[in-house]
């Protein structure tokens, strides 16, 4: 999926670190089912150091402090706050090895550094190496996975499988798809699913900047082959097909406070839930499909509807240029909301006209489109925004330490200016259970304060 964010602020990544904690996710149990079917949980574990200069009041609303450190201040197009990361152990033999991957839900490719690397970023531990890998197989050059070959070849099964991946942030891996064993440990046990399909990267550009010296590459989550979630829903290796996945990101809490993604059967009933459907599902071999893209039909700001001209189109995938574009989608992956332009400037308009009658100036920071100098009056008349969906049930509202991070002495809307999509952020789900079915194409959500249906889980 090539689609790159314009992303203006500096301190605008971090927001999340603090918010959610940057996480790792580890398995439990062996991944059996837990209630009689076929289900198994990750663990999401809070990362410690990255907060110092970020924390979350009793207010609620995330604060940055004025001048933070340079090692938390990061290049405008990295994502430190907000990024859950999945530790797994790929391989077996002498080749296994532990890594950590971004999670990525809008694209459907999990791939990471593999030696011979070209083009390496800094990671840990250093690249897998397939070599010593027993389970480590080729993808045949002739399967459906793979990139078209060039100039008409008829691609051969003892041909290189070569795959592209583009990510929001710019990121761009090359190299070839392989199938490999991944197991998901905690506590000495594991949930392990053999054959899963791997991009094997040899060269890679804007990553670096995303690697942090440890994510060794990404684990995309997306809907289509050759995902994590599309391998569990076609395995033979499991006991009952898994086609769902959930989760809820709690706000804050204690640096042992954690949460799950959970998989199958280990997710919540969903009857008291709200929903609204997956769009594009029959695109099924498109990767410009491969995110969980909604149809938004209004947003309202402090209870009154932003007059979104064409909003039927504003927030759709259409060509443009030669390529698809545009859309609405729902991102764990995405530290904040991002909003195409024509949208994101009548929410700008709608904050400003709904915090008039304070006479609340405005600030000029180069980080943030809009600021306002912070009285003891503004944090009580911030807006609550409300995105509707096509269901007239489903709307997602947003209080206003969804959208608001104080700077200094300042508060500023947190929302990235996007040139052609609208991503609903990891900032805008949380304290929210979100259950992602694949296989109905629809996505429930509905308010979890806390998160406490995790809390109990222990390991």
């Amino acid at each position: 999926m090539s689609m790159k964010l314009a992303a203006c602020s500096l301190l605008l990544p971090l927001v999340l670190a603090a918010l959610l904690h940057p996480a790792d996710v580890v398995a439990v149990g062996d991944g059996t089912p837990d209630r009689g079917g076929g289900g198994f949980s990750l663990r999401l574990v809070p990362s410690h150091g990255w907060n110092r200069s970020i924390h979350v009041d009793d207010d609620g609303f995330v604060h940055l402090n004025e001048h933070p450190t340079t090692a938390l201040r990061p290049p405008m197009h990295t994502q430190i706050g907000g990024k859950y990361s999945v530790v797994t152990t790929v391989g077996t033999g002498a080749g296994r090895r532990t890594y950590v991957l971004a999670l990525d839900m809008t694209s459907s490719e999990l791939w990471m550094q593999c030696k011979p690397v070209q083009k390496p970023f800094a990671q840990q531990p250093p690249p897998f190496e397939p070599a010593k890998s027993p389970s480590f197989r080729h993808v045949p050059g002739n399967s459906r996975l793979c990139l078209p070959p060039a100039h008409g070849h008829r691609p051969t099964v003892q041909d290189p499988c070569k795959f592209r991946s583009f990510g929001l942030n710019g990121t761009d891996a090359r190299g070839v798809l392989s199938n490999e064993t991944l197991a998901f440990a905690a506590a000495g046990q594991e949930a392990e699913v053999a054959g899963v399909v791997i991009g094997c990267t040899h060269s890679s550009d804007g990553f670096n900047f995303n690697s942090h010296g440890v994510l060794a590459g990404v684990l995309g989550l997306g809907r289509q082959a050759p995902s994590l979630i599309w391998t569990l829903g076609q395995h033979r290796h499991v006991a009952v097909q898994v086609h769902r996945f959930s989760y809820c990101l709690p706000s804050h809490g204690s640096p042992d406070h954690h949460t799950f993604l959970r998989f199958g059967d280990d997710i919540p009933h969903t009857q008291h839930m709200v929903s609204t459907k997956i769009l594009y599902t029959s695109f099924t071999t498109s990767r410009d499909f491969s995110a969980y893209f909604v149809s938004l039909t209004g947003v309202s700001v402090g209870g009154r509807q932003l007059d979104l001209e064409h909003i039927g189109e504003l927030f759709k995938r259409h060509i443009h240029g030669g390529r698809w574009t545009g859309g609405c989608a729902f991102d764990a992956g995405t530290a904040a909301m991002v909003m195409v332009a024509p949208a994101y400037e009548k929410l700008k308009d709608a904050v400003l006209e709904h915090l008039k009658p304070l006479g609340v100036p405005t600030v000029s920071r180069v980080e943030y489109h809009l600021c306002f100098r912070t009285t003891s009056q503004l944090w009580q008349h911030l807006p609550t925004v409300t995105l509707q969906f096509a269901e007239p049930e489903a709307r997602l509202v947003l209080p206003p330490q969804r959208l608001f991070v104080a700077v200094g002495h300042d508060i500023c809307l947190a929302v990235v200016r996007s040139n052609d999509i609208t991503i609903i952020g990891a900032m805008q789900q949380v304290d929210k259970r979100f259950v992602y079915d694949v296989r109905d194409g629809r996505i429930y959500f509905a308010p979890e304060n806390g998160c406490h249906a995790d809390a109990g889980h222990q390991i």
